[in-house]
């Protein structure tokens, strides 16, 4: 297909969360990156994260309406079933304005209508899962598309493609490049706590509570806690009264990358991203997948880094402070083993992630 006069377009469907986002945007850079008279188009929805990260990264956006079906309540889960057909002809009316050559999904709401409508169109099609446990619209997907792309071996046989192309995650290149940028002279051990960009009430609680039990680590271990900024004052004051008053209690952290290099140990949630960020690093972790995800994809995210012998798993219903406190003392007090988990997770990190889809993207592409 494609536009005359314009070189081949990419169509990406997705998003709502940053963990589908920033793939799709490392990738979109990519396919540039290789022809300049080259276009891309982002198609998502209002509600989700993609309508703010999108245009700033300077890609054009339409949108669809969609919503979800797992997960809700009846209400919506109705709502949104009628929804459905709406969406499918507004997708299939910005593949015939559009023309693209090749259709990425991502995972998200709008990926289905969008490259059910490709499929229709004779676009050929690649989706792109990001979890060990693919989402519901990607376990739809993967019957029809051309070709799928995963970033575990475990979403394989959950997608039912034995044609799956393992590529990994991509992840941003200063991930990969990043070097710690600690003082010279200071042997002291550093530790990353971190729930994502809103934080997480489930880590900050019992993060602070684990402090009395971390005392006589107090003049070795300095920390660094992203709380949220809903949580920021209850948690600075947690730390004031604790053996760590020094610690360092931040809403927010950014650039990420720098605090994630500087630190020997990590507390946080296993979403996609995190792992791979912290597999491109290369840091001991401590994974506290969130209960409540789809699927329980992060557990399993988690568990692969676990497999590896990267990370410490304790999953919410086994959050206690005295047991998070003991997996991080074990790992401070053994320099060998912290350096064993780094290089652990570091064999999971995916470099030729973006470059390696957008080979496929083009494959698929020249084959049909």
């Amino acid at each position: 297909m494609g536009v005359k006069g314009v070189g081949e377009t990419l169509m990406i469907a997705g998003g709502g969360t940053g963990g589908h986002i920033y793939p799709a945007i490392a990738i979109a850079q990519e396919w540039l990156a290789r022809d300049a008279t080259r276009r891309v188009i982002f198609v998502g929805t209002e509600r989700g994260l993609e309508k703010t990260i999108v245009p700033k990264a300077g890609f054009p956006l339409a949108f669809i309406s969609v919503g979800g079906l797992k997960g809700k309540g009846i209400g919506d889960t109705i709502k949104n079933l009628f929804r459905l057909p709406v969406g499918f002809v507004q997708a299939f009316e910005l593949v015939g304005q559009h023309r693209p050559n090749v259709a990425l999904g991502v995972g998200g709401y709008s990926s289905g209508p969008v490259l059910v409508a490709a499929k229709l169109r004779g676009v050929p099609t690649l989706i792109h899962d990001s979890n060990a446990f693919p989402g519901l619209t990607n376990r739809i997907l993967a019957r029809f598309v051309t070709a799928a792309a995963i970033a575990f071996d475990a979403a394989a046989p959950r997608l039912k493609r034995s044609d799956a192309v393992l590529t990994g995650n991509p992840i941003r290149k200063e991930f990969f490049e990043a070097v710690s940028s600690r003082p010279a002279g200071d042997d002291r051990k550093r530790l990353l706590v971190f729930g994502g960009s809103q934080g997480s009430r489930t880590i900050n609680d019992a993060m602070t509570a684990a402090l009395l039990f971390m005392a006589p680590l107090k003049e070795r271990l300095v920390i660094v806690h992203q709380t949220g900024p809903k949580e920021l004052e209850r948690v600075q004051q947690a730390y004031r009264d604790s053996a760590f008053p020094d610690a360092r209690v931040v809403p927010y952290l950014d650039p990420i990358v720098d605090e994630i290099a500087a630190a020997d140990v990590v507390v946080s949630r296993s979403g996609a991203m995190t792992v791979g960020e912290l597999s491109a690093v290369g840091r001991a972790a401590i994974l506290i997948p969130f209960a409540a995800a789809t699927d329980n994809h992060q557990e399993l995210n988690a568990r692969a880094v676990e497999h590896v012998g990267g990370a410490v798993v304790i999953t919410e219903r086994e959050l206690r402070p005295e047991r998070l406190a003991f997996a991080i003392t074990e790992i401070v007090n053994d320099p060998g083993r912290t350096a064993a988990m780094g290089t652990a997770a570091k064999s999971l990190a995916a470099p030729d992630a973006t470059k390696k889809i957008v080979d496929l993207l083009e494959k698929i592409e020249r084959s049909e």
